[in-house]
C-alpha cells in the first residue's frame, strides 16, 4: 500500500503533481510493486561507492574538551584528518596527541569562533582542503536570572552558540564536498525550560532554527542536523550547575534536584562519547537525515 503521484509533461520538462487521489493508498491485487511515475531525477540515487569520509577532512570546534574532543577522536577513527578547533591550545594539543598516538591524523587550530577574526583564522587554516564533516561543538554561556541578564550576557551567548556556527559554516561553504555532513550541537534547554537559562536556552533554540532552515537551503548538496544533549559528564555541566543554583535556598535546591531526577529517565547522565556517537552517525552515516534535531539526553525531553 502506498501513495502514487501523477506525472505530467509540459514541453520537454517532466513534472510531478499531487492531486488529492494521490494521497489515497493504491496497491496491486497480486502484491506486486507498482511502477513509479516519478521522474528519474527524483528517484533515490543510492549511496556512492566512495563514502563521504574518504573525500575530505573533518572540522570540529570545541575540540579541546568534552563532547568536541570525543567527536574528534571518533571521526579520526573513521579515517578522517581532523582539524581540532578551540580557544586553548593546551587541551587541543592533548587531543591531537591522543589521536596521533592511536594512528589517526589531526591538527590543532587555536581560534575563538565567537569572533569574526577567529572564524577567519579557521577558514584560512582549512585553506582549499575539501571538508566532509563540519561539527560545531563549541558552546558556552553561564546561567543567570532573567532580571539581571545584561545585553553583554545575551550577546556572548549568541556569539558563541549562534553567530559562530552560522558564519563558520558560511565561510567553509565552498569547501564542502557533495554529501557533506554538518552537525550543530544544541541543548535540551532549547525545548525544556529551566530557571536561569534564558539567554543560553534562547541561543540554542535559535541554533535549532538555523539547522532546519539551512538544511532546506543546502540540500541536496549537504545534510544539516543538530544533536541536543541533556546533562553530560563534562566540566561545563559542573560550572553550569554551580552558576544556576548559586544563592538558592536548601528547599529550592532539594526541589530542583527532585525535579531533575524525574526528567533523567535512564537514571544517569550521559558521557561525552555517547553524545559523540550520535554526532558521528549524523555526520557520516545518516545519509537520509537532514533538518532534524536529535536529543541525546538520557530521556530528558521525553519525560
Amino acid at each position: 500500500m502506498r501513495c502514487v503521484p501523477s506525472a505530467t509533461t509540459s514541453g520537454s520538462e517532466s513534472s510531478v503533481s499531487w492531486p488529492r487521489s494521490a494521497w489515497r493508498p493504491s496497491s496491486d491485487p497480486a502484491g506486486a510493486a507498482l511502477p513509479s511515475p516519478l521522474p528519474g531525477r527524483l528517484r533515490p540515487a543510492g549511496r556512492e561507492e566512495t563514502d563521504v569520509q574518504d573525500s575530505g577532512i573533518a572540522v570540529v570546534t570545541g575540540a579541546g574538551t568534552g563532547i568536541g574532543a570525543a567527536t574528534a577522536v571518533r571521526l579520526a577513527r573513521r579515517g578522517l584528518h581532523v582539524c581540532c578547533v578551540g580557544r586553548r591550545h593546551g587541551p587541543l594539543a592533548d587531543v591531537v596527541g591522543a589521536v596521533q598516538q592511536a594512528g589517526g591524523s589531526a591538527e590543532a587550530i587555536s581560534a575563538d569562533c565567537g569572533t569574526p577574526d577567529g572564524i577567519a583564522s579557521v577558514v584560512a587554516a582549512v585553506a582549499e582542503r575539501p571538508v566532509a564533516a563540519l561539527v560545531h561543538a563549541a558552546g558556552g554561556g553561564l546561567p543567570a536570572p532573567f532580571p539581571t541578564t545584561s545585553w553583554d550576557d545575551l550577546s556572548t551567548a549568541l556569539a558563541t552558540n549562534l553567530y559562530g556556527p552560522f558564519f563558520l559554516t558560511q565561510g567553509l561553504l565552498d569547501r564542502l564536498v557533495p554529501g557533506a555532513g554538518i552537525v550543530f550541537v544544541g541543548s535540551v534547554s532549547a525545548v525544556r525550560g529551566r530557571s536561569r537559562s534564558v539567554a543560553y536556552g534562547a541561543s540554542k533554540a535559535a541554533l535549532i532554527g538555523l539547522t532546519r532552515n539551512l538544511a532546506v537551503e543546502l540540500g541536496p548538496r549537504a545534510r544539516v542536523n543538530c544533536v541536543s544533549p541533556g546533562p553530560v559528564d563534562t566540566d561545563m555541566l559542573e560550572r553550569f550547575n554551580e552558576a544556576s543554583t548559586a544563592g538558592m535556598s536548601e528547599w529550592r535546591l532539594d526541589m530542583l534536584a527532585a525535579h531533575d531526577r524525574t526528567r533523567i529517565v535512564l537514571g544517569r547522565i550521559a558521557t561525552p562519547d555517547e553524545v559523540a556517537a550520535t554526532i558521528e552517525h549524523l555526520a557520516l552515516d545518516a545519509t537520509a537525515m537532514t533538518g532534524v534535531d536529535v536529543p541525546s539526553d538520557v530521556g530528558y525531553t521525553g519525560s
